[in-house]
């Protein structure tokens, strides 16, 4: 976010690839990013831009381009406890600090690019841009994603605590940022109308910049090209319907799955021996659970007190109910981030779990959020209760770089049942959303947070792994 103080440029999001100048500018200054930008009198001044945003108590809102957060607590002060707040950043280390903002389930903030939010469609009643979007490395990509992720009815703000003008001027002082600008206001409304949105508005003036549009209800085409999106031609013919992102997605995952790329069928198989074993009624969490078909199979036979299931989609958590069905225990299913299940009255007392199950899950949370988990984890687990985490792994002598690259050329060589496009929006995905860590560093944060930790199977070529943390007497 910008500096309205010092000399120093804006704050924003491109791309998540380490080697984006922007990227490097905002890790370099994240610690005295607050002190130096945002002194008290500038923190007034941003709660009151705040409170014209329009939010209300219980929203679900996205603070894009977060920085440290700094918008966080006036987004809370307006939508109370009962409000849902997602924060997103591509500076690892500007995340890093944003995170600590709020404690418990109330809020999420993770690293990732504008051009990629990592939110279902529909899911926000506000979209909040503030001093990031002059970075956006795809202004129109990033505006598309803005508009997706809203409801119907929902709104799009873009909004700075400097004018167009002074954001020029401001943003000149460093080669890293010298060329980020906001558009003009013609190319900005036609950013907003071009994404799908409506009525929009523009202020612009000292010491403030506002944008803000609306998403269209449901069955309201606002354009020609949104039209044409839902189905409508230009002359009233049919048009090719778009087909939905996460149907697709679904569907190759399970395609995946079926060719076993993740090693489903040897993890879930030695993670139901591992659970018969333990000689006792099991109280179980399943972060992520998904559909919770494999975790269904591999609780056969398994004596399961207790099994509650936290996943953000309300569909696969749907499919989850019928999947889980057969389980001779109370089944609990919770719609939310994890962090519902860790801190809220699902997640059980100090110590009243037995297992905490992750499947593919835990690569999805940065470092310092894996370390988080697993401090929160260790307190939940009894005695003796382990966490078990089936995740992909780097090469304890490669970089992340290696590993992406790595991936996407055996994708390219051995996903035949795959389109060459599908191949690479699963490498998209694993660059965008993926925080692989080396076993060494799991075996680390695991120890840390109290943690005995072993990797109890790992296919072959040592890409995947299920990693078991136990909590010592």
């Amino acid at each position: 976010m910008e500096s309205h103080e010092s000399s120093h440029a804006a704050h924003g999001a491109g791309t998540v690839q380490c080697h984006d100048p922007r990227s490097r500018f905002f890790d370099e200054r994240a610690a005295t990013w607050e002190e130096r930008c945002y002194p008290p009198a500038t923190r007034e001044r941003l709660a009151e831009l705040a409170r014209g945003f329009g939010v209300k108590p219980g929203s679900c809102v996205l603070d894009m381009g977060t920085g440290t957060g700094v918008l966080i607590p006036c987004l809370r002060e307006v939508v109370g406890d009962a409000g849902r707040i997602l924060s997103f950043d591509v500076s690892f280390e500007m995340v890093r600090r944003a995170g600590c903002k709020e404690s418990g389930a109330r809020g999420l903030c993770v690293q990732a690019t504008a051009m990629r939010i990592p939110a279902r469609d529909g899911a926000f009643d506000h979209v909040i841009c503030f001093a990031a979007f002059p970075h956006f490395a795809d202004k129109p990509a990033a505006m598309r994603e803005m508009a997706r992720v809203t409801r119907p009815g929902g709104e799009v703000v873009v909004a700075h605590l400097l004018s167009r003008a002074e954001l020029a001027r401001h943003h000149g002082g460093h080669p890293a940022v010298a060329q980020d600008a906001l558009p003009g206001d013609g190319v900005m409304r036609q950013l907003l109308r071009d994404a799908g949105l409506t009525g929009a508005s523009i202020a612009d003036g000292p010491g403030m910049y506002v944008a803000r549009a609306r998403k269209p209800l449901a069955g309201t085409h606002p354009c020609p090209r949104a039209a044409e999106q839902h189905g409508e031609g230009r002359h009233g013919a049919p048009a090719p319907v778009a087909v939905d992102a996460g149907f697709e997605a679904r569907r190759v995952f399970a395609a995946l799955k079926e060719h076993d790329v993740m090693h489903h069928r040897a993890v879930y198989g030695v993670a139901s021996g591992l659970l018969r074993g333990a000689g006792r009624p099991l109280r179980l969490l399943d972060v992520g659970c998904g559909e919770a078909v494999d975790m269904a199979r591999a609780l056969s036979g398994v004596d399961v007190a207790a099994y509650t299931g936290v996943d953000t989609s309300a569909r696969a958590l749907a499919t989850a109910r019928d999947s889980l069905g057969g389980l001779p225990c109370p089944v609990e299913l919770v719609e939310g981030d994890y962090r519902v299940a860790l801190s809220g009255p699902e997640g059980g007392p100090e110590g009243g779990m037995d297992v905490i199950w992750m499947g593919l899950f835990l690569h999805h949370l940065p470092t310092p959020l894996k370390a988080d988990f697993l401090r929160t984890a260790h307190r939940l687990l009894v005695s003796g209760g382990m966490v078990l985490a089936h995740d992909p792994v780097m090469g304890e002598d490669e970089d992340r770089d290696a590993m992406l690259a790595r991936m996407a050329a055996r994708g390219r060589e051995h996903w035949h049942f795959l389109t060459p496009e599908e191949v690479e929006m699963v490498h998209r995905h694993w660059t965008a959303h993926g925080h692989q860590e080396r076993f060494s560093t799991l075996r680390g944060l695991g120890e840390a947070a109290g943690f005995a930790v072993d990797m109890v199977w790992t296919d072959r070529e040592r890409r995947y792994g299920l990693v078991r943390f136990i909590k010592g007497d």
